[in-house]
């Protein structure tokens, strides 16, 4: 899991394209997933028989109502049927992960946090040693990205690297974790939260922030050791963010943070104004949208070539309209009114974390535009609400 995205834009240059050579697409990684829970008998079928009647039935007419832009005109009719696709991949993904991850025992579901939270780790760690042979100039430093074309989007692998990393911790219990027990998590977790302040991705730890304060707020008997944990990985990593080289170059370092970090721009990087600009074209198609993936195709005047508009709300009312959405609402509410989660371990209530944050994240970025993140909310939610139903032992 260390280089998942897989966006790499018009332009793929040498050094991208070595990545993309040892890089794995998340749409095959879900796939390949969900061959493995089928191998361990595990129905897609059966999953989707268990969503309560009315998702079913809204997804259901939700995927037949995305397609009626086709017949209104759209910029690019093909983008539909495969964001279409996307869709289900991602719907069949979550119900699988779900289910294949109620058969990992708590411990197996930390070491698979924790394998996550490595997986960022070495993502950093291409990422530096990509500077050893090459020093991008100016506004190359944006861009020399392993895996993706903007050093904004590192900031999900933040929100997951540093809430993985609190989940792989031990259980505190009667005897306090040895400190050899405490050590990799901590620095999985310090690691992810400098590369957010040496990236300058705001986004990043505001949402990290934010889920932290909500799961300190829900899981009170875990409170001292989130904080502590939590404080001293932010501390770690914004001071390492200022000994680590910035370049000379206004996207990156600690002191994006100050309002006065870019010139002509306030600390929401112009996206107040885009907000605007782009509820104003969810109100010329207000019912069916303007078709799913069309966003970077209709004709903004301030912001032109956006894949998104950085808003979950205005992403998938712009896309889907009011009728789309409330179609969606109805089949996600029943869902979120069946899970129960049960405070009884740190695992759980970390990859609740991880929830929360990618939903505030997703107020702010691309959160739930992307594959990756989307595929992290997917596993944070499996860890967090699947009860532990252990296959039966074999005969002996």
């Amino acid at each position: 899991m260390t280089i998942l995205p897989w966006e790499f834009g018009p332009e793929i240059s040498l050094y991208r394209g070595a990545i993309r050579s040892l890089s794995v697409a998340p749409t095959l990684l879900q796939l390949v997933i969900i061959v493995i829970a089928m191998e361990n008998g595990i129905s897609i079928f059966r999953e989707w028989r268990r969503l309560p009647r009315i998702s079913r039935a809204a997804l259901s007419i939700l995927a037949l109502l995305c397609t009626i832009p086709l017949y209104m005109g759209v910029e690019d009719p093909i983008r539909i049927p495969i964001a279409l696709i996307a869709f289900f991949v991602h719907v069949v993904f979550a119900l699988t992960i779900f289910e294949l991850i109620a058969r990992f025992s708590i411990e197996h579901r930390r070491i698979l946090a924790r394998w996550i939270a490595i997986g960022v780790f070495a993502y950093c760690a291409i990422w530096g040693l990509s500077f050893l042979y090459f020093i991008p100039v100016g506004d190359q430093w944006k861009t020399h990205v392993p895996g993706v074309t903007n050093v904004r989007w590192v900031g999900f692998f933040v929100v997951s690297g540093f809430f993985m990393a609190l989940a792989s911790l031990p259980e505190g219990g009667e005897e306090r974790p040895r400190a050899s027990q405490m050590a990799l998590p901590f620095a999985l977790a310090s690691v992810a939260l400098f590369l957010a302040f040496w990236s300058g991705s705001r986004g990043a730890i505001f949402a990290t922030s934010g889920g932290i304060a909500l799961i300190v707020l829900f899981a009170p008997q875990y409170r001292t050791q989130i904080f502590k944990f939590a404080a001293a990985a932010m501390i770690v990593g914004a001071i390492a963010s200022l000994i680590v080289p910035t370049p000379p170059y206004y996207a990156y370092g600690i002191f994006r943070f100050s309002p006065v970090s870019e010139p002509g721009r306030d600390l929401s990087s112009g996206r107040i104004s885009m907000w605007i600009e782009v509820a104003g074209k969810v109100f010329e198609r207000p019912v069916f949208g303007w078709g799913l993936d069309q966003f970077q195709l209709i004709d903004f005047k301030g912001f032109p070539d956006y894949r998104q508009p950085h808003n979950v709300i205005l992403q998938a009312l712009i896309s889907i309209g009011f009728l789309g959405c409330a179609l969606l609402a109805a089949a996600i509410l029943p869902v979120v009114r069946m899970a129960k989660l049960k405070f009884d371990s740190l695992n759980r209530v970390a990859a609740f974390g991880l929830v929360l944050a990618t939903l505030i994240y997703s107020l702010h970025d691309a959160a739930l535009y992307y594959n990756y993140p989307l595929m992290m909310l997917a596993v944070a939610a499996a860890l967090a609400f699947a009860p532990v139903r252990l296959p039966d032992a074999p005969d002996k």
